[in-house]
């Protein structure tokens, strides 16, 4: 059984555009994205943004073979990507508290995929 997580951000207000941009660069730069979901054992990631009247939000859902290797795998990686991740991270998410709160009710994989 794999984990799957979601986790959600508030972005700071005047930080969506640069958020933005580091998405299409992160997508720019898919097979050193894709490198680094290897090492961690992530088999999916997405990211979204959430607009709500709380303000925006930064959404991400995860499927990995296991959560902690990810955490641990991303805070002790030695790729460039995963190093700008962080700083533009740090510079978008005001505090990088998780404010969301989900409760996995199932998680369906086609087998076949």
């Amino acid at each position: 059984m794999t984990d799957v997580v979601m986790v959600k951000q508030r972005v700071e207000e005047g930080k969506v555009d640069r958020l933005r941009e580091w998405m299409a660069e992160v997508r720019d730069r898919r097979d050193e994205a894709e490198a680094t979901l290897r090492d961690e054992g992530m088999l999916t990631e997405s990211a979204f943004l959430e607009r709500t009247d709380d303000g925006p939000h930064l959404v991400y859902y995860m499927e990995a073979e296991d959560i902690e290797r990810v955490w641990d795998q991303y805070e002790d990686s030695d790729h460039d990507i995963d190093r700008e991740h962080k700083q533009v991270m740090s510079d978008v998410l005001p505090d990088g508290r998780d404010v969301g709160d989900y409760e996995l009710l199932y998680h369906l994989t086609n087998p076949d995929r």
